[in-house]
């Protein structure tokens, strides 16, 4: 994204959800992005139109690929049990 006013190039700084339109088919969802210009400071935004089915798909494609991770209590030893050889020497000093 480019700078109206001196053409540089622009970073997103922030995004809302301005508004859902449910009447639509497929839904569709309005978000604000604000960008920052890295060369004058200055703030501009736009509005951009998005598909909610496209995001809900995303998200279960990333809700498959998240592992669950199991925590030991701070009083076990993490480093005795576990079958990873970098990690067999790491102690955990709470406990001391």
């Amino acid at each position: 994204m480019n700078c109206p006013k001196c053409q540089g190039g622009a970073y997103l700084a922030d995004e809302d959800v301005s508004k859902i339109l449910e009447n639509t088919t497929p839904m569709k969802i309005l978000i604000k992005q604000t960008f920052v210009c890295r060369a004058c400071g200055d703030r501009f935004s736009r509005i951009v139109v998005d598909d909610i089915d496209g995001l809900k798909k995303d998200m279960d494609v990333i809700t498959e690929n998240v592992q669950t991770t199991s925590y030991m209590s701070p009083g076990s030893h993490a480093g005795a049990h576990s079958p990873d050889p970098a990690a067999a020497g790491i102690q955990f000093l709470d406990s001391i």
